[in-house]
């Protein structure tokens, strides 16, 4: 097999965009629904009849030859999804080949429900998969050239296979059917980067301190918030084949606001419990499902904080992380003296700002807070500052919700002398500097030239290394004077509610 037996491309249907995946098994209708297709709605039908279908990008046509089942869309992606990939491979080999009008390819290569290799058409290109070099031979025998990518793809295919993907496979009848989104595998948690570790933080803590039956309750408890209203049947159903069901019923847009507010709402039951049914771990459902019942409260227009209340009692209740929380302070250079903050609660979100001679009074005003309270640092939901004076400086911590910095720097410069730092793990890292009568000074750690004022203070620091929290708490130390320790959020604070 040689590129020429793949010449007829060009001039195929398949020419400008499409996706042939070939399964080694017999089970057309297998490879149908792990697609994501319809298979009730399934026709057989000449692959020139099926061009008008496979065109909308969510159809699939599909054939056996040879020991092969073949699927082929035009216009088409789903068979080079890791999601799809993964079902149809358990059925046997699978290789797959994907390219499009925008140059955009994909070679995979899946076996036993694992993904072996995937990478874009080219000689360099990156590898993932669990073996990524695993076709490295053959792979190192194409013309991966500009304008024999698409036709390189087919030829790898066919040398892994050996079954030469040909025009006459396109002449004869196959069996198309609609595809239902297949929807994505359910993610593992990723610590700092969860929406609900923000909107709801002291939950979110309580959640990555629970043991797993804990969470495995607050899951189930969550999918019970929106299940039984949403009318989502119960039994060994086959819940991801619910889901795509409905989302093709409910159309494409379903989350998008323009199904019916029943639909809409029958979608989010089923992902709540398609995601404690699959989840990777307890943590993950717990996670996820709570995701969906906040929506399904909001879509229900209710108030979700009785819920949430009520997850948080099936956790025991546990108090808030407080001031230093077991923390201890490193030693040795400055980024090894604050690394803490990177597994204390206080290093997913904060905003600490520094005041020079500032009466604790004039640092409050300027947040526009009132005192309410006295107390260590402590996390919490509501929006809150915590003030303490040490040597000649104020010093306010700011947790989760940050206050606007440059605003707030704006405001107590004409007065003092004013340094704020904060960082959000999923977000921005920077700080704010400034003095009486002269401009701020802004610097993100890392990323383009110190400025001038604060070019001083930045000589003796190490480069950030990817910890920007340790490097600007190393930078409040080095204008300051301050070390910023776990100890220190334990002494006593005034507490401020924004007013």
């Amino acid at each position: 097999m040689t590129e020429d037996d793949f010449d007829w491309l060009s001039t195929s249907p398949l020419g400008e965009a499409a996706c042939v995946t070939m399964v080694k098994t017999t089970d057309v209708d297998a490879v149908v629904r792990g697609f994501g297709g319809m298979a009730g709605e399934a026709r057989t039908v000449s692959f020139a009849e099926a061009g008008d279908e496979l065109g909308q990008a969510y159809a699939v046509a599909v054939c056996r030859r040879g020991e092969y089942v073949v699927a082929v869309e035009t216009n088409g992606f789903q068979g080079s999804r890791p999601e799809v990939l993964r079902r149809v491979s358990r059925l046997g080999e699978t290789v797959s080949a994907f390219w499009n009008v925008e140059a955009l390819t994909r070679f995979s290569y899946a076996a036993d429900g694992r993904i072996k290799t995937a990478f874009e058409a080219g000689a360099g290109s990156a590898k993932d998969g669990e073996d990524p070099d695993c076709l490295a031979p053959l792979v190192a025998e194409i013309d991966w050239e500009a304008g024999h990518r698409r036709t390189g793809l087919l030829l790898l295919a066919a040398r892994v296979t050996g079954q030469p993907f040909s025009e006459d496979w396109l002449s004869g009848e196959v069996l198309v059917a609609p595809i239902a989104e297949h929807l994505e595998d359910v993610h593992p948690v990723t610590p700092g980067f969860e929406s609900l570790e923000y909107r709801h933080p002291v939950l979110a803590a309580a959640l990555h301190r629970a043991e797993d039956e804990a969470l495995l309750a607050v899951a189930r408890a969550a999918v019970g918030e929106v299940a039984a209203s949403a009318g989502v049947p119960s039994g060994d159903v086959e819940f991801d084949e619910l889901i795509r069901m409905a989302r093709y019923e409910a159309g494409w847009s379903g989350y998008g606001g323009h199904a019916s507010g029943a639909d809409r709402l029958r979608l989010v039951a089923l992902d709540a419990v398609r995601a404690l049914r699959t989840a990777p771990n307890p943590l993950t459902a717990a996670f996820k499902t709570i995701d969906a019942a906040e929506l399904a409260q909001q879509l229900d227009r209710r108030d979700s904080a009785p819920m949430l209340a009520g997850f948080l009692d099936l956790l025991g209740n546990p108090p808030a992380p407080s001031g230093a929380d077991g923390a201890r302070a490193g030693t040795g250079g400055p980024l090894e003296r604050h690394a803490w903050i990177t597994d204390h609660w206080l290093g997913l979100a904060a905003s600490i700002t520094y005041a020079r001679n500032a009466p604790p009074d004039t640092v409050a005003a300027a947040f526009g807070a009132i005192p309410f309270g006295a107390g260590p640092v402590s996390l919490t939901d509501t929006e809150q500052v915590a003030l303490r004076r040490e040597n000649d400086w104020t010093i306010a911590i700011a947790f989760n919700r940050s206050p606007f910095a440059h605003r707030l720097v704006d405001t107590l410069r004409p007065h003092t002398t004013v340094l704020n730092i904060g960082w959000e793990t999923r977000g921005n890292k920077l700080a704010y500097y400034a003095r009486p009568g002269h401009d701020v000074a802004v610097i993100r750690p890392g990323q383009g030239d110190v400025p001038a004022p604060l070019a001083p203070f930045t000589t003796s620091l190490p480069a950030p290394a990817g910890n920007a929290a340790a490097w600007l708490l190393a930078l409040g130390e080095a204008v300051t004077g301050i070390a910023f320790t776990p100890e220190g959020l334990d002494a006593h604070h005034t507490l401020l509610r924004p007013g």
